[in-house]
């Protein structure tokens, strides 16, 4: 009998066992969610911010290496700052004056390897009416360069013509521009002494510039031509 409880006892033990080791081996590592600065440099965010005006201004936020940083750089037409990505529990702050008065907050999270925004606020301490809305996290590749591309208006049928680094107009036919690009289609630019900005993309069922004038309020689109 003694020898039955032994044997008993020792299979009921080698099953738990193989059972416990059998799920470990079942169970799949825990996903990596984390967010990291060098997860950003694959993607571009853009939005436009509106004044108590009803102004909207385009921004365009991408990421770069530098040495073993990685930097930010949010342009809009005659705008630049530049800061060190860090983040935090997956939250990234834009604080432009590196001192929590402008401060841009997005709320990020990583699935299956692949980084979505949640959430974006925005405050200015001295501009508390300014507002940030339709942001968007997109990967590069959604992006689109202008360079040697044809666009036109289906407002008013304006056409713009894009060389290697000028452009042309059609509201101003015989004014040259000069242009460059930032980050991966966009691009800053003048002509006629006046500046412009604009971001190419592509939205999956069709491919679009938004085009903005300084001091203009509204944002108008362009469509390959």
């Amino acid at each position: 009998m003694k020898t039955l409880k032994l044997i008993i006892s020792t299979l009921t033990l080698f099953l738990i066992t193989f059972t416990s080791c059998k799920k470990e081996k079942n169970n799949p590592e825990a996903e990596n969610t984390t967010v990291t600065a060098e997860d950003l440099l694959g993607y571009q965010m853009f939005w436009i911010v509106t004044d108590p005006d009803g102004n909207s201004n385009l921004r365009l936020l991408y990421f770069t290496r530098e040495g073993n940083e990685v930097k930010a750089t949010l342009d809009g037409i005659v705008s630049r700052n530049i800061i060190t990505v860090k983040l935090e529990n997956n939250i990234f702050k834009l604080d432009l004056q590196d001192n929590g008065s402008v401060v841009y907050t997005f709320e990020l999270v990583k699935e299956n390897g692949e980084i979505s925004l949640i959430s974006s606020k925005f405050f200015n301490v001295n501009n508390p009416a300014y507002k940030a809305t339709s942001a968007e996290l997109l990967i590069v590749s959604r992006f689109k360069s202008v360079k040697n591309n044809v666009f036109k208006s289906p407002a008013n049928g304006q056409i713009i013509t894009f060389a290697a680094d000028s452009w042309r107009y059609s509201a101003f036919p015989n004014v040259p521009g000069t242009f460059y690009e930032c980050g991966k289609g966009g691009w800053k630019g003048r002509i006629n002494g006046v500046d412009y900005m604009g971001l190419c993309l592509d939205r999956g069922d069709a491919l679009f510039m938004g085009l903005q004038k300084y001091r203009d309020k509204e944002i108008m689109i362009f469509f390959p031509y």
